[in-house]
């Protein structure tokens, strides 16, 4: 297959950029970032399409998102690629409705729902484009949530009701009054049970089979702004504007612990293995020990209220987000500041870790971003060195000048941690300069860099490598060609004393 060259390649790679955050080199992890924008689609002249957008959500497993644009045009997106597999037109029967209130993903990503002004939510068969069910409230609809088994969904809307739905038929189950807003609206892990806070100050749990209320929790004094279960289902936690985040039975009701804070709490979670909690109040991140309410962490730098705050799956990272539109990466034990992710140009809302604890989501209204995490693979034993691209064959090898030429020229150094980098000279004259990298981890997939990996930093494309003693195959954005290990350069007297070597070798880093 014909490899591009680097030039052509930087070309056809979508919107090279600078770092948009802190020194990397004050950070203790590095991540890249991938910003979804329209999947990236190119129009007829090979420029991009651009489009207002109303919101984007990622799939629970993070390989899907879905953009909602102007025209009430929905576009579903591959995160690995940015490739469309499909693409959705919500019909509406309001007037001046041109773009959707909300969308959310079920739980295996083959469906989804989308909120819109026209009273109704609708189901949909990503797959074939299908429109499901039409699920109608008496006015706006903004928010719904999937049961974890993917059977129920919860909706809520502008008249104070949770409506709770059948999946598979689109039949309404019940309708669960409120005497105030909802602000928050969660399942419980084995899908049984459903619980709400509302502006009232108080929390409701009903049954999810039956929409039967099973309690009132009645003991914040002013709005709940989320309530969560605990991941094995036993308790849940609320945070509220009255400054408290509160520990419930979820059984009985029965309260538990009481956590105080001096701001309102606009966020509260628990950690993957129950045993702490995570709130965002004021400025601040707050890590308490769920059995027995003590503060163990405070997490301070951000400039705005804590809107959002999510464990890692290992326990071992927060992930906070704010109205400072900066995404913050903390310590869990110590509280310490691991990374300061920037990149939202309005504050995110959402934030949560993948299963592997290795990317994190965050969405912001219009705007989805994936950072990953560019961890240190170290390369097999004995690749480390200079390379070249090899298109000769076993009839027709490259001739011994082409191939110093090349190793010269536009060499690729690989490193043993995992950095590739690729050179090219501008002329003879002059050392090569680096022109694009790539950072591989130990399974040998790789991410594709302008520059030098470094912190928000957005990836402009995967890759891969594979080795086989002095030749190899590399591939960047979908084009593959063979690679062989330089020889020791032969260099000639006048090349030595004219100080092209030694100016040669400081380009690479060899000295």
């Amino acid at each position: 297959m014909r490899f591009l060259g680097l030039a052509a390649l930087m070309a056809a790679l979508v919107g090279i950029g600078a770092p948009l955050s802190s020194d990397p080199a004050q950070a203790e992890e590095i991540y890249s970032k991938t910003k979804f924008w329209l999947c990236r689609l190119p129009d007829q002249e090979g420029g991009m399409i651009t489009a207002a957008i109303s919101f984007t959500a990622f799939s629970q497993d993070g390989t899907r998102v879905a953009i909602a644009a102007e025209g009430r045009t929905i576009h579903i997106c591959e995160t690995a690629t940015g490739n469309e597999i499909a693409s959705l037109v919500v019909p509406s029967s309001a007037d001046d409705d041109d773009y959707l209130n909300f969308l959310a993903f079920s739980p295996d990503g083959k469906r989804l729902v989308t909120a819109s002004k026209d009273k109704a939510m609708r189901l949909w068969d990503i797959a074939s484009g299908r429109e499901l069910a039409r699920l109608e409230h008496q006015s706006p609809t903004y928010f719904a949530t999937f049961s974890p088994n993917g059977a129920r969904l919860a909706s809520s809307a502008g008249d104070a009701t949770v409506r709770l739905w059948d999946v598979p038929s689109g039949r309404r189950i019940a309708a669960l009054e409120h005497p105030s807003g909802v602000a928050s609206v969660v399942f419980s892990p084995d899908s049984a049970r459903l619980v709400a806070g509302s502006a009232d100050g108080t929390v409701h749990i009903w049954d999810a089979a039956s929409g039967s209320e099973i309690a009132v929790l009645r003991a914040h004094a002013k709005a709940v702004r989320e309530a969560g279960f605990s991941p094995d289902g036993g308790r849940i936690v609320t945070a509220s504007t009255d400054g408290t985040a509160r520990i419930w039975d979820a059984a009985s009701g029965r309260a538990l612990l009481t956590l105080r804070h001096e701001s309102p709490v606009l966020s509260a979670a628990f950690s993957a293995d129950g045993t702490r909690i995570v709130t965002g109040a004021g400025n601040d991140g707050h890590v308490f020990d769920a059995a027995l309410g003590r503060e163990t962490a405070v997490l301070k730098g951000h400039e705005y209220e804590v809107i959002d705050a999510s464990f890692s799956s290992d326990g071992t990272r927060i992930v906070t987000v704010s109205g400072d539109n900066s995404v913050r990466v903390w310590d869990a034990a110590s509280g310490g500041a691991i990374a300061v992710l920037e990149g939202h140009l309005s504050g995110a809302t959402f934030a949560a870790f993948s299963s592997d604890s290795q990317r994190i989501f965050t969405t912001g209204g219009p705007e989805g971003i994936i950072w990953t995490k560019l961890t240190a693979g170290r390369l097999p034993d004995g690749v480390a060195g200079l390379w070249f691209s090899d298109f000769g064959t076993p009839e027709e090898p490259l001739p011994a000048e082409i191939v110093k030429t090349m190793c010269v020229a536009s060499p690729i150094k690989i490193n043993s941690d995992g950095l590739i980098v690729f050179y090219e000279a501008l002329d003879s004259t002059h050392p090569p300069h680096p022109m694009l990298h790539m950072r591989c981890a130990s399974d040998l997939t790789c991410q594709i860099f302008p520059e030098a990996p470094g912190q928000g930093l957005e990836s402009q494309g995967i890759g891969s490598v594979s080795f086989s003693e002095n030749a190899g195959d590399l591939c960047l954005a979908g084009e593959c060609r063979p690679i062989a290990r330089c020889p020791a350069v032969a260099w000639s007297a006048e090349e030595r004393n004219s100080g092209f070597v030694e100016r040669w070798e400081a380009a690479l880093g060899l000295q």
